[in-house]
This record gives C-alpha cells, sequence and structure tokens, in this order.
C-alpha cells in the first residue's frame, strides 16, 4: 500500500470531507457532463462548461458554482488525476458499468461514502434499510460528530446514492437487493486497488471489489471478460494472478513523478454539524 501523500497524488481523497453531508453521487449530472464534456478535456473545460455554458442547466450561478465544486471533489475532473481517467476509460467502453463507476470512483473519494457503504451492503438481501438504521450506523461510528439534522442529510444522501447504483430498490422504503457486477466496474475496481499499490490476488480482497457485492470467482471470470476486451491485462496460472492496466499507465507514472497534489484534487466541503 502506497503512503497518505503518493495516495493523494494518485488522486484519493485522503483527508475527512464528503459531499453527503449535501449531495448524493450526482450521477445524472455526471452523465450529463461526461456527455457534453470530451474524454480528453482539461480541467478548465469542466468548469467552464458548468460555469459558464451551465451544461447542466443549474438556475443560479452560486447552484452552478457548488455543483462544479462537488463533482470535482466526487470525481476529479481533471486528466491529470488517474482515479479521474480511470474513470473516464471505463465509462467510454462500457455504458452498463457508469452507475457502479460512479460509485467506486466517489468511494475513493468521499471518507463518508467509503465507509458507510460497506456497513449497508453487508446487511443480508431483503433487508429494509431505513434512514434511521443508517443514521445508528452514522453515531456508532463517529459518535457525537454530527447534530441530529447532519446526521438525518447524510442518511438520506447515502442511501439515495446506492439506490441510484442499485443496492437498494423502492422509491421510500429501500430494500437491499443483490447487485449485478458489471465487466468495467470490476476492471475499474482492480485499477483503484493496484493504483493504491495492491498486486497479484490481493486485488480481489480490496475494499472496491467487494464494494460489487460478488464472489472472487464472479470477479475472476469479469476480469477475464475485461482483459480479453483489451482494457486490462490479467495473466493467471494456477492460483498465481498478475494484472496491469498499460493503457492507463502513463497518467499513473506522471501523478507518481508530480512533486505536488494533482491539482485536481478539488476544494475540501467542509461537514457541517
Amino acid at each position: 500500500m502506497h503512503d497518505q501523500a503518493t495516495l493523494k497524488r494518485l488522486g484519493f481523497m485522503t483527508q475527512q470531507g464528503s459531499t453527503h453531508t449535501a449531495r448524493t453521487i450526482m450521477l445524472s449530472e455526471l452523465t450529463t457532463l461526461f456527455t457534453q464534456v470530451a474524454s480528453d478535456a482539461g480541467r478548465d473545460d469542466y468548469q467552464t462548461a458548468i460555469r459558464e455554458a451551465n451544461c447542466l442547466g443549474k438556475r443560479s450561478g452560486r447552484s452552478r458554482k457548488l455543483t462544479a465544486s462537488h463533482l470535482a471533489y466526487l470525481y476529479g475532473l481533471d486528466p491529470a488525476n488517474p482515479i479521474h481517467t480511470g474513470l473516464r476509460y471505463f465509462w467510454s467502453r462500457d455504458e452498463a458499468a457508469r452507475p457502479q463507476l460512479a460509485l467506486l470512483a466517489a468511494a475513493a473519494r468521499d471518507s463518508l461514502l467509503c465507509e458507510l457503504a460497506p456497513a449497508i451492503l453487508a446487511k443480508p438481501l431483503g433487508t429494509s434499510i431505513t434512514r434511521e438504521s443508517v443514521e445508528e450506523t452514522i453515531d456508532q461510528r463517529w459518535p457525537g460528530r454530527f447534530s441530529t439534522l447532519t446526521r438525518e442529510s447524510i442518511a438520506q444522501r447515502v442511501n439515495s446514492s446506492l439506490v441510484q447504483v442499485g443496492y437498494l430498490q423502492g422509491p421510500i422504503k429501500r430494500i437491499r437487493v443483490q447487485l449485478q457486477p458489471a465487466t468495467g466496474a470490476v476492471a475499474y475496481a482492480l485499477y483503484l486497488a493496484w493504483l493504491q499499490g495492491g498486486r497479484g490476488e490481493l486485488l480481489l480482497q480490496s475494499p472496491w471489489c467487494k464494494l460489487l457485492d460478488a464472489s472472487q470467482d464472479r470477479l475472476l471470470e469479469l476480469a477475464a471478460q475485461a482483459s480479453a476486451k483489451g482494457w486490462m491485462v490479467m495473466r493467471r496460472v494456477d492460483n498465481v494472478v498478475d494484472i496491469d492496466f498499460p493503457a492507463l499507465s502513463g497518467v499513473v507514472t506522471s501523478a507518481m513523478r508530480a512533486g505536488k497534489d494533482v491539482k485536481s484534487q478539488g476544494e475540501p466541503i467542509n461537514e457541517q454539524g
């Protein structure tokens, strides 16, 4: 595992913070943004599209500014950020994976989502995931850290994010359901683990792969499909697994060599309460 400074250069958020005090993973906005802005666009191009061209149709300048900040926080929005570059790489190759890709990228950059999602997904299939139950989890993990109002907001928005991805179903009563992982999402989960410094079979045991709700055999099957498509390289001999991402190695090498943090970290979003 890389040290904290290296992880930050690679695009991971290493400090405490979350958009989920105010927003969800914003899947609809992200989808529209990626439709409007080219995959090789620069950091300033994203900001111009959201703030000046108003590609997301926000009603006020303040709303556009906040939306741009939240999206940059969650997804980097900079081709120099390996997490963002990987997201766009797999986004363009596997449309079915897009909600799962968004969740994985957001979890890598939003500390509350990263810690809360596994606790919720650990509930048995068919369980009703209420706002109150998520609030209890928040209070157990961070006793006294959030006000009642903020804790309620976080619980509502985390649940909403998980509905957008497909872990929960129901407009009011949220029911835990089985996610069907997409090929591109498995490749991206392995990429995130690889970015962190994992290698071999340890990649399959990473938090990112665990978020995909699948057995190790299923993950290997989908990883083999991604390799066959040329999205990554997987070599497997008996129980030895070797995985690489040559198409993304350039941005990773550049980030590792950088003498300062990747600029696309976004402005830290202060937690309320």
